[in-house]
């Protein structure tokens, strides 16, 4: 049997697909953190509204995913496509993506600290989850 034109075998190519759903489960975790850090409902992360306090969650969710996950590829990790980030939040074009995390970014680099605390917080959210779920792995072998 040949491996097909991306060089992995079938034992790669289900554990890549693996790993892809694996981050596209923790996209999802962090869609849902950011909700509920800004208590909006994960709908209106998808909707088409435009209120300042849905768009900026809508952002940092933006944000969070490109800086936390990976997308696994055949020769090394890549960021997580802006496409991917686009799909979970409604179905955004990539450039609106490369636009809130450019916005979130810049924002943070900057002199604002409201921001700069949620982040942190959503962030620490996500960590002690992380932190949660790897014990209960460790409780249940």
């Amino acid at each position: 049997m040949q491996p097909a034109s991306d060089g992995l075998d079938a034992g790669q190519r289900a554990a890549l697909r693996r790993l892809q759903r694996a981050q596209l489960a923790e996209a999802r975790r962090i869609r849902q953190a950011v909700a509920a850090g800004y208590g909006v409902p994960v709908a209106q992360l998808q909707a088409a509204g435009r209120e300042r306090e849905v768009s900026e969650a809508r952002q940092v969710a933006m944000h969070a995913m490109r800086a936390r996950l990976l997308w696994p590829l055949t020769a090394r990790n890549a960021p997580f496509p802006f496409e991917q980030i686009g799909a979970l939040l409604g179905e955004r074009d990539h450039s609106t993506i490369m636009h809130g995390v450019a916005a979130i970014a810049a924002r943070l680099d900057g002199a604002d600290g409201c921001l700069r605390y949620m982040v942190r917080a959503i962030h620490a959210t996500l960590d002690a989850t992380d932190e949660d779920d790897a014990d209960r792995e460790g409780h249940a072998a």
